[in-house]
């Protein structure tokens, strides 16, 4: 089965790559929550332009970050045309949102993901938050394969699927089967942890290093951020 990992790519080298992941999570983190607040057309548009440039900065392949994006950005197209069907302002709530996608993927997809959760915990957040996401994004996978070995199986036993009621009792046994299973993986795995000794702290050899580049990035997440701002004030 392919997997389409989020930090396939954290191995390239572009001024994304090398900042320090506190810095890098910290001031993207900044962006967004100031592009979240804008309103304005023009400074929507400009958030945009700004999330396009740290994508671009950052050296991913396009098919990549489209691959990764797409489901999001078809939800977010989904959810733009019910807001203009009930008045709202569809452009500028799916402008700000893609741009909020899209420098959250940058951060993540330019860090191996054990090292972004270590990061999210030592810039504040709450670390049973971080496990949670550390977990999910592990063994999402594992259960995607169960899942597929299941219907492989059902396959060769010749079902195939129709809308009749058979079909559903079917599916919702394979449901069933992996959530069972799903369940006996979660014991497993949690009794191997405490006999392994783990606490819930995030461990990795890799150590942080702060440097005058992670602070200039910071504080140039931070002049953006008020710039959005200011350039929906003056409008």
């Amino acid at each position: 089965m392919k997997h389409h990992l989020v930090d396939r790519y954290y191995h390239l080298d572009s001024l994304i790559h090398r900042l320090d992941p506190r810095a890098k999570l910290l001031g993207i983190f900044i962006l967004v929550f100031s592009i979240v607040l804008v309103k304005d057309l023009l400074a929507c548009i400009l958030a945009l332009t700004i999330s396009l440039i740290f994508l671009y900065l950052s050296k991913l392949p396009l098919k990549f970050a489209f691959e990764q994006l797409k489901y999001g950005l078809i939800f977010l197209l989904i959810l733009s045309i019910t807001m203009l069907i009930f008045g709202h302002r569809p452009f500028e709530i799916f402008t700000r949102a893609t741009s909020a996608l899209i420098l959250i993927f940058v951060a993540f997809a330019t860090s191996r993901f054990d090292i972004s959760i270590k990061a999210l915990n030592q810039i504040g957040f709450p670390s049973k938050l971080t496990q949670i996401l550390m977990f999910a994004y592990r063994y999402i996978f594992v259960f995607a394969e169960e899942y597929e070995k299941l219907s492989i199986a059902l396959k060769m036993k010749g079902f195939e699927k129709r809308t009749n009621i058979h079909t559903f009792e079917t599916i919702a046994k394979l449901i069933a089967t992996l959530f069972i299973r799903s369940y006996e993986r979660a014991e497993s795995v949690y009794r191997a942890m405490i006999l392994r000794g783990y606490t819930g702290n995030i461990e990795t050899i890799t150590d942080f290093k702060i440097t005058a580049r992670d602070i200039l990035f910071v504080t140039l997440s931070l002049y953006l951020a008020i710039t959005l701002h200011i350039v929906a004030w003056m409008l």
